[in-house]
């Protein structure tokens, strides 16, 4: 596994803050939001959305480890999803704070690499019988919302009350899951001394034996049992669990009249105190020496913290534990104060993980929407950007192509021209090579690009021979020239624009999109994740390339997303590349470019078009013989020297284009009124044209929410 990185020179450190940002325990990824706004200058931290899911906090530790970018881990919120993710961390020396999982044991085989920041749930259970015991109450139950969580905070009850029972006249033990006659809820099990007794009794009969109901679950859960309980006329208190401990708990629960006299557990100084003490400990590590990573990281956290650990990394005895607070009352006429936010639908789900789909993330959450960026971190790469040739140019024949790539000049490769930039950026000169056909939108695009200040000529075949003697022209009837343009280098331009979105605050989802479900008509889209499920959003903005077809639920299901077509290319050596730029050839369809550095640094890219189509998306770098003889065989009729047996080959690369049957792509909403927006089918000649593209997407999907 690799290690977390220390942040490079003037480069924020970076930690991963793993948490629920959507689904049914959304309300709780709030603190850890609020908190990384609060401590961003200290660190640059990522959001990632585990939903409250056990596999899925898997799934994203595996992913923080493989990345390798990251000093320290906030979260995960969820115990379960902590105990599934912990080993993974352990394993890769990555720090990880818990402000709020409050499973006993998370820690027992930490080996020095975790710090919990909040009180546990035995410790819960224990003051919760004895906050229950000084209300007053001898006789009372406890029972579950039936979720795993639930009954486990219902064990510890149980367990808890054996250890008091010599203190109580009567306590109370857990629900066996059995119901009352109306088969409505789970009727809790009562204590009896001298030994617990499950007692198999009517609704009613339940209501007079006990005074006090103990709810054990999540919000949700929890807030159903107690409605149901007080609707089968139960009079007496209730009392629930930390989870509830929320605003929106009230909603659910009721208006007054319904939730007559009701209590929860809650972290002493509230959740967010212990969530801002782990972000404020960690800001000041990092600032203090960005450099810092593992053990010694976690140290420096310690030092700063605003409690005591134990050498394990739990918090030490007497500075957490646990308060009881009524549940606040909802507003006049049971209106919910935070109406909406149940679940906590996304503004906008980017489904794809490419240049467009990266850069439509960071353009929307610049505007401020609620964004998850949908980026499966299964370890496939099926993406077209991941195997692209990354040419820019302005340049296309297509008159509107060329206005995106023209605006995707003004907007990332102009500036980068200059110097690699952030994306990686290497100026070559561009020639396209054009026929008789397309000779007239090459005279007009050479006059729009100097209009809009980009420098560009138009070369005879004479000039281009003499100027670049490895070039054969025949065939040519003239080329455009763009001495500014080049190529850039295409996954560290999409982890350029992803940090762009993370840094504004979108949150990255590690799952694969399955389907959409968007009924005419209906607020909102539900986008069928795997694993995991559906997640709500007002607007879904499709940049999946290849993968568009394989969605079900929009217009472009299937064949109707266009066909997927190999590309492959292969770098060479030879004496004669010397000098030669970066060509596209419309006469013949090959293309190329100079390789100046990284991987096959010296030698020159050469691609020819694969008759190869509907073939799954994906990629690999690697070629067999008879592809790199394909291309030599085509190629060879413009770069003479692919033919000489002593032009070495260094390598390649193959991936998946969408081809439309317009030769246009698919950029907009899906039809009329639809909350999906399209952004998808470049054809093979989409990297260039992204930034413009994905500001397109953006605005089309703010139109969307404006719409309502």
């Amino acid at each position: 596994m690799p290690e977390a990185s220390a942040a490079g020179a003037g480069e924020l450190p970076r930690g991963a803050v793993v948490g629920p940002f959507s689904g049914p325990r959304a309300v709780w990824g709030e603190h850890l939001e609020r908190a990384a706004e609060r401590y961003g200058t200290a660190a640059t931290w990522e959001l990632y959305d585990d939903r409250g899911e056990a596999e899925t906090a898997r799934q994203i530790a595996e992913a923080v480890v493989a990345e390798g970018r990251h000093a320290l881990v906030v979260g995960h919120f969820n115990s379960a999803g902590a105990a599934a993710a912990l080993p993974v961390y352990r394993a890769a020396g990555l720090p990880v704070l818990l402000p709020l999982a409050t499973t006993p044991g998370l820690l027992a085989d930490s080996a020095g690499t975790l710090l919990r920041w909040c009180p546990d749930d035995r410790a819960q259970a224990a003051d919760l019988l004895a906050a229950v015991r000084d209300a007053g109450h001898t006789r009372f139950a406890v029972t579950h919302d039936g979720s795993a969580y639930g009954e486990r905070l219902a064990l510890l009850v149980r367990d808890a009350s054996a250890v008091a029972r010599p203190a109580l006249p009567s306590g109370a033990v857990v629900s066996d899951g059995s119901g009352p006659a109306t088969g409505a809820v789970p009727v809790p099990a009562v204590l009896a001394e001298p030994s617990p007794e499950v007692l198999d009794v009517p609704e009613a009969r339940m209501a007079e034996a006990v005074t006090a109901l103990v709810v054990c679950g999540t919000h949700v859960g929890a807030a159903r049992v107690g409605r149901e309980w007080r609707a089968a006329g139960f009079a007496g208190a209730f009392w629930f669990t930390d989870d509830c401990a929320v605003d929106e708990f009230a909603e659910l629960l009721g208006s007054p009249p319904a939730v007559g006299v009701a209590s929860v557990a809650r972290m002493r100084g509230g959740p967010e105190a212990h969530v801002d003490a782990a972000f404020a400990a960690a800001g000041a590590a990092l600032s203090e020496d960005p450099g810092r990573t593992g053990r010694t990281l976690l140290a420096a956290v310690r030092a700063h913290a605003d409690r005591g650990f134990t050498a394990l990394g739990e918090p030490e005895a007497g500075s957490v534990g646990w308060d009881f607070v009524p549940v606040p009352a909802v507003t006049a006429a049971g209106t919910p104060r935070t109406a909406g936010r149940h679940g906590r639908a996304y503004d906008v789900i980017v489904v794809g993980a490419g240049v467009v789909g990266a850069a439509t993330a960071s353009a929307l959450a610049r505007h401020g929407a609620r964004v998850a960026l949908v980026a499966p971190m299964d370890g496939r790469q099926d993406h077209a950007t991941a195997w692209s040739g990354g040419l820019v140019r302005s340049f296309e024949a297509d008159p509107y192509l060329r206005g995106l790539a023209l605006r995707s000049h003004h907007l990332a490769w102009g500036p980068a021209a200059l110097a690699p930039g952030p994306y990686g950026f290497m100026t070559t000169g561009s020639l396209v090579l054009c026929g008789d056909a397309d000779l007239e939108q090459a005279e007009k695009g050479v006059a729009e690009l100097n209009g809009a200040g980009v420098p560009a000529e138009l070369l005879d075949p004479g000039v281009l021979g003499a100027r670049f003697p490895g070039l054969s022209v025949d065939g040519v009837t003239a080329a455009v020239w763009e001495p500014e343009a080049g190529y850039a280098d295409p996954p560290r331009t999409a982890r350029v624009y992803r940090d762009r979105a993370l840094a504004h605050g979108a949150r990255l989802l590690p799952a694969r999109v399955r389907a959409l479900d968007a009924p005419p008509g209906a607020d909102r889209v539900r986008v069928l994740l795997e694993p995991g499920g559906p997640v709500e959003a007002f607007a879904v903005v499709l940049a999946t390339g290849g993968g568009t077809g394989e969605i079900a639920g929009h217009r472009l299901s299937g064949a109707g997303a266009g066909r997927t077509k190999s590309i492959r290319y292969g770098f060479f050596h030879h004496p004669a590349t010397a000098g030669l730029p970066t060509v596209v050839d419309m006469v013949s369809g090959v293309w190329g470019r100079p390789q100046l550095t990284g991987e096959a640094a010296g030698g020159y890219m050469a691609g020819r078009p694969v008759d190869e189509w509907d073939v799954p998306p994906g990629g690999e770098a690697t070629l067999t013989d008879a592809h790199v003889a394909y291309i030599r065989q085509g190629a060879a009729a413009r770069w003479p020297w692919l033919a000489d047996p002593a032009t070495r080959f260094l390598g390649g690369r193959q991936g998946v284009d969408l081809y439309t049957p317009h030769a246009r792509p698919h950029l907009g909403r899906e039809r009329a009124g639809s909350r999906i927006v399209l952004a998808t089918g470049w054809s093979g000649a989409g990297f260039k044209t992204a930034p413009a593209a994905a500001e397109l997407a953006a605005a089309e999907a703010l139109d969307v929410l404006a719409s309502g």
